[in-house]
């Protein structure tokens, strides 16, 4: 059975991306924020997901307002990355985990979350900004993902409530599937959907966390 061990919440700002590719590390403006993700990394490092959840939105990049859909979900074999008007970064495609995917939009499904999928799309820097932080791709990504592009850009937006709901779901969906893989989620921009269990009084933790009730 497929195992949820943590979730992440990070920035997405397409500059995090630049400084990495320029190698600001050590510059005293970029410093402190390349120090803050040193623990994301190390604690990926050290538990190392088979697949990351990864929900971002795009922003009108690979997707336009004639389909901007609440919830469209990523079914490929891979994603590469999208050029934003300055050149695609020097980053390679990441895999994609399609029979997850499958298996995930079964349980949306099943659970009246109505999705649009998508496959062969670029994707910008709301998926490849905070994960070029987390994870090494020198010369490949160490695993696959899954990403959910969420539709905030364009009126009317799906709900607190409603986002609550659908963490609901996947956590659901995420822990039907039958294979044994390990999932990170990882949330980008100014939305988070938390992945609770349905029982009254659950919890989930915020932050960085492999503990999950």
């Amino acid at each position: 059975m497929a195992r949820i061990i943590g979730a992440v919440a990070s920035s997405h700002s397409p500059t995090i991306g630049f400084a990495l590719d320029r190698q600001k590390a050590n510059d005293p403006v970029w410093a402190p924020i390349f120090e803050g993700y040193r623990p994301v990394r190390e604690w990926f490092s050290a538990k190392k997901p088979d697949v990351l959840f990864l929900i971002f939105n795009d922003h009108v990049t690979s997707f336009f307002f004639d389909h901007y859909s609440h919830f469209a979900l990523g079914i490929g074999d891979s994603y590469a990355v999208a050029d934003e008007g300055g050149g695609a970064r020097a980053l390679p495609p990441v895999e994609g985990h399609a029979a997850l995917s499958h298996h995930i939009a079964a349980g949306l499904v099943s659970e009246e979350f109505d999705l649009s999928y998508f496959q062969d799309r670029p994707l910008d820097h709301g998926c490849f900004s905070p994960l070029s932080m987390l994870w090494p791709h020198e010369p490949q990504w160490p695993g696959a993902i899954v990403p959910l592009q969420v539709g905030v850009l364009q009126f009317p937006i799906p709900s607190a409530l409603r986002c609550y709901k659908l963490g609901q779901a996947l956590r659901q969906a995420i822990e039907s599937y039958p294979e044994d893989l390990s999932v990170a989620i990882v949330a980008t921009g100014a939305f988070r959907i938390r992945c609770t269990a349905k029982e009254p009084g659950s919890t989930t933790p915020s932050g960085i966390s492999d503990s999950w009730t």
